[in-house]
């Protein structure tokens, strides 16, 4: 309904609903979203998935996690011992999990937005769909989905060490001889971290590079591809690296009204390694992670496809309904190559 009493629309009253009676509102022909949050970790994995066909355990992944032949030094006359069979492959094992969006088209909606629309609300709702979904695949990589098996995996179990989540993929981490399928948990409230107090001041460039260099030697000398915080926790990083900005003049080149100074980072890059935020990752947690092994698994049947509108006249109703399916798994084949920094503190906000 139009606001009565503001600018020149007069009061409510016999005047104002005259007014309003013959009168159409000025309209803007845009809807304008008012919630959802973007997410950089995501649209990294959806841009590197990999796809994902139908069988038991979608996908299931080859890994080795001890020696499977000896060696040894031999002397002048060359002897050496008889090899051992020695088995060392297991499977990790995922299955995809099917998120599904039930989208409805009403009979009234039809004839009613048929012509004369501002806004039409199955292209609303259809862009709806897609926002929900990229909102709860966000959300799901940094939770602990295991207690519903309907749920994809997520970075927190996937580099965990075994100490929250012991099962991975079908296989016991804590198990003898499964150790190599931990991934990286770091506590910074102990070790090298009290020392820059990551715990109470949340991490620095030093701290940081620290981290790096651990998560690196961690994963047998591999870096992470990128390392991703909370805004709250990033700002806290941001700021030590804004304390050493300085502007260098250009001769020649004189600064005035018109100049514009930029200043901050929207992404930091600490020993070749990108940083960056994610409103969705938790405060006090980090995540470095690396896509040589870790992936989003897309199926091949199920890529946000819809299954377009079907009549609901056989249920006694006149209208239409479809649903929009993805089926999709993130899962990494190697834990030790990722890490979790828990317990930083700092937090911007």
């Amino acid at each position: 309904m139009p606001l009565p009493g503001i600018g020149a629309v007069p009061a409510a009253g016999s005047l104002y609903n005259e007014l309003s009676a013959v009168t159409r509102r000025a309209f803007v022909p845009r809807l304008f979203v008012q919630i959802y949050f973007g997410s950089p970790s995501l649209y990294y994995m959806i841009g590197n998935a990999q796809r994902a066909a139908g069988g038991l355990n979608q996908i299931t992944i080859p890994a080795q996690a001890q020696s499977m032949v000896q060696g040894q030094f031999v002397g002048y006359g060359g002897g050496f011992n008889s090899p051992v069979v020695t088995p060392g492959i297991q499977n990790l094992q995922f299955a995809l999990a099917y998120w599904v969006v039930p989208v409805p088209l009403p009979f009234g909606e039809t004839v009613i937005q048929a012509t004369d629309r501002e806004i039409s609300l199955l292209k609303a709702r259809m862009n709806d769909v897609f926002a929900v979904t990229r909102q709860n695949m966000a959300r799901l990589l940094y939770l602990n989905n295991t207690t519903n098996s309907l749920f994809p995996d997520s970075f927190l179990n996937a580099f965990d060490n075994g100490t929250n989540f012991p099962l991975y993929g079908g296989i016991n981490r804590t198990a003898q001889g499964n150790t190599a399928f931990q991934g990286q948990l770091i506590n910074v409230a102990t070790g090298a971290y009290t020392v820059g107090t990551v715990a109470t001041l949340g991490f620095k460039r030093a701290s940081m590079a620290t981290f790096v260099a651990q998560v690196t030697d961690g994963a047998g000398g591999e870096a992470p591809t990128f390392i991703v915080m909370s805004p709250g926790d990033y700002a806290t990083l941001n700021n030590d690296f804004i304390g050493i900005e300085q502007l260098n003049p250009t001769v020649g080149n004189p600064y005035t009204m018109d100049t514009q100074v930029r200043t901050s980072f929207p992404n930091l890059v600490v020993s070749g390694v990108p940083v960056f935020n994610d409103h969705f990752c938790p405060k006090g947690q980090v995540f470095a992670v690396n896509c040589k092994y870790t992936a989003m698994y897309l199926s091949e049947d199920a890529a946000f496809d819809f299954s377009g509108f079907y009549s609901l006249v056989p249920l006694g109703q006149i209208g239409q309904q479809g649903v929009t399916v993805v089926g999709y798994e993130v899962c990494t084949g190697k834990p030790s190559a990722n890490a979790i920094a828990q317990t930083v503190g700092g937090a911007q906000f």
